[in-house]
């Protein structure tokens, strides 16, 4: 038996009580702490605040991210660029 046959999707405690009061009333989530639970049917065409570790990341959840984790879609490094070298031409 493989390990995804058995293996359950992990949803957060506060996205799961989220998901649960929503059958009686709409829900707005703003913010998400957590990237390690994964998407539910809830966040189809909702924009939500990840929380980078130093800032927010403002994400818009389609139908194809559901089921993935929510760390996948917001990127923590900051990209390197090479710094330009300074091409002065010296006259003698």
């Amino acid at each position: 038996m493989s390990k995804s046959s058995w293996k359950f999707n992990y949803i957060n405690t506060y996205i799961f009580k989220k998901m649960f009061l929503s059958k009686f009333k709409s829900i707005k989530i703003k913010k998400l702490f957590c990237r390690n639970s994964s998407l539910p049917e809830l966040f189809n065409k909702k924009s939500v605040n990840i929380y980078k570790g130093n800032g927010f990341a403002k994400i818009l959840f389609n139908k194809y991210y559901i089921g993935h984790k929510v760390g996948e879609f917001s990127i923590t490094r900051k990209p390197f660029n090479f710094p330009l070298k300074n091409t002065k031409k010296s006259k003698r």
